[in-house]
């Protein structure tokens, strides 16, 4: 932040500098002037640059504030609304689905940039507003394996928190790219006439000057940012192994990158400002490595590949159907189950192979239902229907006045009467990109019918308000700005927070356990990985749903770990 801060410092006073040699060459063209009015206009116009400069920071800001979706309709995105659309983007679909519920986090909306070339990148302030975005190329030219080690490497910036850094370096590196913007705008719109006028000298001068030092602030910027990245991508490109236990995947797709024509660089006017986020680089201006925002294809593929040939693949259409492979490749995952159970992290390759199981074992309404705003809406009302006959006619009444609505809540109702509660968890977070395509009146809609619906039988348990504090989590940003939170993390270590550390882990032994024994144990268990002692288990009786609410406001300022 301080070596950002110097840049910024500079570059604002070279191009004060400049401005004022401008304005006394126009003046008079006697570069030495004495006196006060010398001064004067050279501190004056160093402020006007400070607050030009502040502008571009601050709308820049603004312009992304939004989330993650804001930078991908701004890098020229488009999402996918709906499932089957094409054969690649249900494959991408499918991927993402199982990464997310792999993960424990809600499905992110996943974009797709019309770019020939193989790239990827993942957007957000916070996994409740996360994207992920995918060239066309990469759809097309990588196998499934491949595209699901780059979907890897990007969920790695999300439960690392790198999503946030590069942001910021988007909006603070936004006032120095504006400068040499602007003296290339005002240089290409002066007249291509041989016959310029004497007086338009002195505004080609000052265009030049303004692009060399805003070349100057780039270039330090861009030493900045890819120092940032680079050890990033390494670690990511580790983790997609780790999340996978297939280090084929990612290191093939760097190798179809290096191999083929296709490339990583982008066609984008903003490509060049997002460059740090991306799978691969997505500008090519490579003469050192300094400027790059990525590691060499050759270094990446080595650090997982030690032993690596130095071939390269061409990356090939893919031509299965997704059924077959996924099939496939969930199978060799079932069959390495007991080398996944040894690896460690966030996302457990284990529950990868689990989470793919899931999706083919949902039945393809409900599936297809968790992709369509309307239907997914009706799907958080069915899973909350009671057993108890009066009850559940009682939750019906409550939206008589909507027949289309009532009539798929029952029909869904009857579909996930047979699923086991555990996987009532992944539908939610696999519901919540369609239920982000809902109007604002909608989602408040949802949310009374939703209340209604738990409150039906004048009771709520532990699952009912699990249910309603995810979708309020992850959705109320979405659709609510003045919620969206941007809180600076405090929190780098359990100690100061062991308390509600011990109120949510008494919470999850509580509920996923029978018998004081094993609820002890799992306690116990949780709270070792944590290293928290001095602690003692807080009871069903004594442990209130209002206690574990304020514990889950804390832990949400605690740095991702």
């Amino acid at each position: 932040a301080a070596a950002v801060a110097c840049i910024i410092g500079l570059t604002v006073l070279l191009m004060a500098a400049t401005v004022w040699g401008f304005e006394v060459w126009s003046a008079s063209g006697d570069l030495i002037r004495k006196g006060r009015n010398n001064w004067s206009v050279l501190s004056k116009t160093a402020f006007a640059v400070i607050a030009v400069v502040s502008c571009v920071i601050f709308f820049k800001r603004l312009q992304i504030s939004q989330g993650g979706h804001a930078v991908a309709e701004l890098l020229g995105g488009s999402p996918i609304e709906h499932a089957g659309e094409s054969v690649d983007e249900q494959r991408l679909l499918n991927i993402v689905e199982e990464m997310a519920i792999a993960a424990g986090l809600p499905v992110p909306p996943v974009y797709v940039l019309n770019e020939t070339t193989i790239n990827a990148f993942a957007a957000g302030f916070s996994e409740s507003d996360a994207v992920i975005g995918v060239t066309r190329g990469a759809l097309e030219r990588l196998s499934r394996d491949q595209l699901q080690g780059v979907v890897a490497h990007e969920f790695s910036h999300i439960l690392h928190g790198d999503m946030r850094i590069n942001l910021n370096l988007i909006t603070i590196l936004a006032g120095i790219l504006f400068i040499s913007q602007s003296g290339k705008f005002v240089l290409y719109a002066m007249p291509r006439s041989r016959n310029r006028n004497q007086g338009a000298l002195p505004v080609m001068a000052l265009s030049v000057g303004l692009i060399i030092i805003g070349s100057i602030g780039t270039f330090f910027g861009t030493i900045i940012k890819a120092a940032v990245s680079r050890q990033r991508e390494f670690l990511a490109d580790a983790s997609a192994v780790q999340y996978t236990r297939n280090p084929e995947g990612i290191s093939g797709a760097l190798k179809v990158i290096a191999g083929s024509k296709a490339g990583t660089s982008l066609g984008s006017p903003r490509a060049e400002e997002c460059s740090h986020m991306f799978f691969g680089d997505a500008i090519y201006l490579r003469m050192f490595d300094i400027f790059s925002t990525h590691p060499a294809l050759d270094k990446r593929i080595r650090r997982i590949q030690p032993g690596w040939d130095g071939k390269y693949l061409t990356g090939k259409p893919l031509k299965e159907s997704p059924k077959s492979e996924t099939t496939k490749t969930y199978q060799r995952k079932i069959d390495n189950l007991t080398e996944s159970i040894n690896s460690t992290g966030a996302l457990d390759p284990v529950m990868v192979a689990v989470a793919g199981i899931l999706m083919q074992s949902l039945p393809a309404p409900i599936n297809e239902s968790t992709q369509d705003a309307g239907s997914a809406y009706a799907l958080m009302l069915a899973l909350r229907l009671d057993v108890d006959a009066k009850v559940h006619q009682r939750q019906i009444a409550f939206i008589a006045n909507l027949p289309p609505l009532q009539n798929k809540v029952i029909r869904l109702a009857q579909l996930i009467k047979d699923i086991p509660d555990s996987e009532i968890l992944p539908l939610i977070e696999m519901s919540i990109p369609a239920l982000k395509r809902l109007s604002l009146q909608q989602y408040k809609q949802l949310k009374q019918h939703l209340t209604q619906f738990i409150m039906a039988d004048l009771e709520s348990d532990y699952r009912e308000w699990l249910h309603f504090r995810l979708l309020s989590h992850y959705l109320d940003q979405h659709f609510i700005p003045e919620r969206k939170r941007r809180f600076r993390r405090s929190y780098h270590a359990f100690g100061p927070i062991k308390r509600e550390c011990n109120n949510v882990l008494s919470l999850l032994a509580n509920e996923s356990h029978s018998g004081t024994e094993a609820i002890d144990l799992a306690y116990t268990a949780g709270m070792k990985i944590l290293k928290l002692t001095g602690m003692q288990r807080v009871s069903a009786s004594e442990l209130s749903l209002t206690n574990v609410n304020q514990a889950l406001e804390k832990l949400e300022y605690m740095v991702p770990l």
